[in-house]
């Protein structure tokens, strides 16, 4: 089971590498923040702090943007022994 430190430092990581992706696949699509926020019903303040890896995740939201680059939500739940 994970101490707290280790719990924290997992999610801080899961953020960065969902801001990444975020990130990448706006500009894969040559969309700007406000482009992805007009197309998804999110705010750009809010999608700008997912990018930087500043805001929590929330699914909902996950599946809007997903949506905007017409993908799925792919997500595993790991055990750490």
């Amino acid at each position: 089971m994970l101490n707290k430190k280790q719990a924290k430092e997992n999610l801080k990581q899961t953020r960065l590498n969902l801001a990444e992706q975020i990130t990448s696949l706006r500009r894969l699509h040559k969309m700007t923040i406000l482009d992805l926020a007009t197309q998804t019903g999110v705010s750009s303040a809010y999608i700008e702090k997912l990018e930087l890896g500043l805001a929590e995740v929330h699914i909902g939201n996950l599946h809007q943007i997903a949506r905007a680059f017409d993908m799925k939500i792919d997500v595993s739940l790991e055990a750490h022994c």
